[in-house]
């Protein structure tokens, strides 16, 4: 089994994650700990608007490694590979999911665990567990709760390889560029959602995430407590009403 690595680089505000183990970026227990690390560091810098997940080479995950779901290791893998969803719950970041190439199985699963896919046309993607005789858990969990129930049950049970325009018409995937353009669409598109105050998005983020998971009443006085308690608090709130008011720019302070 070969080892591959995680790797972070930054610009600004913006963090990229790569996964790199030739040829396929396949996950298993030691990268995932190691993709878990590199999360917690991220969380640990709050300069960070974005972070971007993506793939070396043609693969953005083409899933687990079969040798980590043998009856001896497959209980260890879950506990990891859940571990790196629960942290990528907890980032205050906004996380995008960047598909270049394959996104099958347990890279499908880590595509789902972001706020954001955005995806090269030829990109794929797919659940082929069940050709394992296995299941996708954390899909299981995730997709009846983002697409239509009907499809998701269908992308589960059959285990087709799912193309990145269908799932753009079903809302999972945001944005479907052309192969030629998608590093520039990328970098546009990372760098509008980098535009507004980093303490802002993170709060809009939260706001969502907070009221998807309870009910009307409930989702309403949470967020209306976040927006009064701790939007109301920060500097920039003021700063981008008050520079709408005299028909200029907003200047963030991020605070």
């Amino acid at each position: 089994m070969t080892a591959g690595s995680v790797s972070v680089t930054r610009d600004d505000d913006v963090a990229t994650l790569t996964l790199d183990r030739p040829e396929r970026n396949l996950l298993h227990i030691e990268l995932l700990e190691e993709l878990n690390a590199q999360l917690l560091d991220v969380r640990n810098r709050p300069a960070t608007k974005v972070l971007v997940i993506r793939g070396a080479g043609k693969a953005f995950c083409d899933g687990i490694d079969a040798e980590d779901l043998a009856p001896d290791r497959v209980t260890r893998l879950l506990h990891v590979f859940h571990r790196v969803f629960e942290t990528l719950r907890m980032l205050d970041v906004i996380l995008v999911a960047a598909v270049d190439g394959a996104a099958r199985g347990g890279g499908f699963e880590l595509a789902l665990g972001c706020n954001l896919i955005v995806a090269r046309e030829s990109a794929v993607f797919a659940l082929p567990e069940i050709r394992l005789g296995i299941i996708p858990p954390l899909a299981c969990v995730v997709l009846p709760r983002v697409a239509p129930r009907r499809k998701a049950m269908e992308w589960i049970l059959l285990g087709d390889d799912i193309s990145a325009t269908e799932l753009e018409r079903h809302g999972i995937v945001a944005r479907v560029w052309a192969d030629a353009l998608f590093e520039e669409q990328l970098d546009r598109f990372v760098e509008r959602l980098t535009e507004p105050s980093g303490p802002v998005l993170q709060l809009a983020k939260r706001a969502q995430l907070e009221a998807y998971y309870t009910t009307y009443e409930e989702a309403l006085y949470k967020v209306e407590n976040l927006y009064l308690r701790e939007l109301m608090a920060l500097r920039d709130p003021q700063e981008g009403v008050r520079a709408s008011i005299e028909g200029r720019s907003p200047r963030w302070v991020n605070g």
